[in-house]
């Protein structure tokens, strides 16, 4: 399609869209919904059974007990993915859920083109039912319409915007009782211009979700600015420094914080959260559970097995006021022995030969640690692989190179093949808590 008709549809798009929005009234006079935006003096207030309701979410569908045990109230899905039993646990724990309605990923835009209406409007049909069945559940808070669908959905961001609006305007003819909201990335400044733009476009969403991290502190202008989206927002996702945004060595590798850093971090973006006492209405924490994401330990709050961050200790304080009873441990410092002495950046290793590895770390109640290591491929160059088969075929612990653990040190054989790795270890307290570090280092062969 040529690019000025193009155009001049996404302008009639724009235009409809207003006019949509200057003439329909979601909720009819008189009509008290479950749950509400309300504006006062330039504030946005979330009402829920007509009570102030400000969200202290968990991203993640794991340990709801602990959202609500740590004084969280919320926690969000980016799928339908076993909501109906994700809706009744939250229930019966007094949360509740941000539903997410996946679009764009991965089918919508891959499989048809966003210009063929026709296509669209039948994804749209395939979530009605959807709606039905869940729109009365207790645990309800908000329908998340789509997830970064400008970054994977394809097509114009714009025509993708009205996409979202036309799946929000379906939600709120079934479901006038809970709020829209759509998650979109704080990842490029460029964006900036698109926020004015996307309220216009979308007047059947309620409420705009962020995803930003490091972002965070730049986001004041994107909502307040004048081109800023000016309505009610949340952070759909936050916590520490992603791996897109913190430094990389000489073959780049990430390098990944220190537990005690990442909890530093979003101590200092939580403080910068709860300034906005305007149009910002809760936050949902990312991750909420254990997941792959360059490393296994990026945006874990918690270990494989369970076990408790220093973030989480955080998030406990900040959702509540109250301290951990017990607090996780630090990894202070991680180093692989080389003929150079002690070497943790940009470190090169001759493959198949023996290395020595040395954490030191420490705790906070001075409980006795215990500790386990692990050897893997870097996830990132292993990327045609996963994307072929499986995250967690290409993305193994070769703990078969682990030669002799003593604790906080072990000694180790370096694979055969050239290319980059990691080296990870845990400190583990006895209490439930758990510390991780990691340092790549790349295999030469000679």
């Amino acid at each position: 399609m040529h690019h000025t008709n193009k155009r001049l549809i996404i302008a009639a798009l724009l235009i409809y869209s207003l006019v949509l929005f200057s003439c329909s009234d979601p909720y009819q006079s008189g009509h008290n919904p479950t749950v509400e935006i309300k504006y006062q003096d330039g504030k946005a207030q979330l009402f829920r059974h007509g009570e102030p309701y400000f969200i202290k979410g968990a991203a993640g569908t794991e340990h709801l007990e602990k959202v609500a045990e740590y004084g969280g109230n919320s926690i969000r899905t980016w799928s339908l993915y076993d909501v109906e039993r994700i809706l009744d646990e939250a229930h019966e724990l007094g949360l509740t859920v941000t539903i997410g309605l996946e679009i764009g990923r991965p089918y919508w835009g891959n499989d048809f083109n966003y210009w063929k209406f026709w296509e669209v409007d039948r994804k749209i049909e395939e979530l009605r039912p959807i709606i039905e069945k869940f729109k009365d559940h207790p645990a309800l808070l908000m329908w998340g319409v789509g997830n970064e669908i400008d970054r994977y959905g394809g097509g114009i961001r714009l025509l993708i915007y009205y996409t979202i609006n036309k799946v929000a305007k379906m939600v709120k003819e079934i479901d006038p009782n809970h709020p829209t909201m759509t998650a979109i990335s704080a990842l490029s400044k460029k964006k900036l211009k698109t926020y004015t733009f996307s309220r216009h476009i979308m007047p059947n969403i309620d409420i705009i979700g962020i995803n930003a991290f490091n972002a965070i502190e730049n986001m004041h202008e994107r909502i307040y600015g004048q081109k800023g989206w000016d309505k009610a927002y949340i952070f759909s996702e936050w916590g520490p420094s992603g791996h897109w945004e913190i430094s990389h060595n000489d073959w780049g590798a990430p390098r990944e914080l220190k537990n005690s850093e990442k909890r530093d971090l979003m101590k200092k973006n939580w403080d910068i959260l709860k300034n906005d006492t305007a149009l910002f209405v809760g936050s949902y924490a990312f991750y909420w559970g254990f997941k792959h994401a360059a490393t296994h330990t990026w945006f874990s709050l918690f270990s494989e097995e369970g076990f408790e961050t220093s973030s989480v200790n955080f998030l406990k304080y900040a959702w509540s006021g109250e301290q951990a009873k017990n607090m996780a441990p630090n990894i202070d410092s991680l180093f692989i022995e080389t003929m150079n002495g002690l070497e943790y950046d940009n470190v090169y290793l001759e493959n198949s030969m023996e290395f020595s590895a040395i954490a030191y770390a420490n705790d906070p109640e001075r409980d006795s640690l215990t500790y386990k290591w692990e050897i893997r491929p870097e996830e990132n160059y292993f990327l045609d692989e996963i994307i072929k088969t499986d995250v967690k075929l290409a993305y193994y612990n070769m703990e078969y190179l682990i030669q002799k653990v003593e604790g906080n040190k072990i000694q180790f054989t370096t694979p055969k093949e050239e290319g980059p790795y990691r080296i990870f270890v845990f400190a583990y307290d006895g209490n439930g808590n758990v510390a991780s570090y990691n340092v790549p280092f790349y295999v030469i062969v000679k």
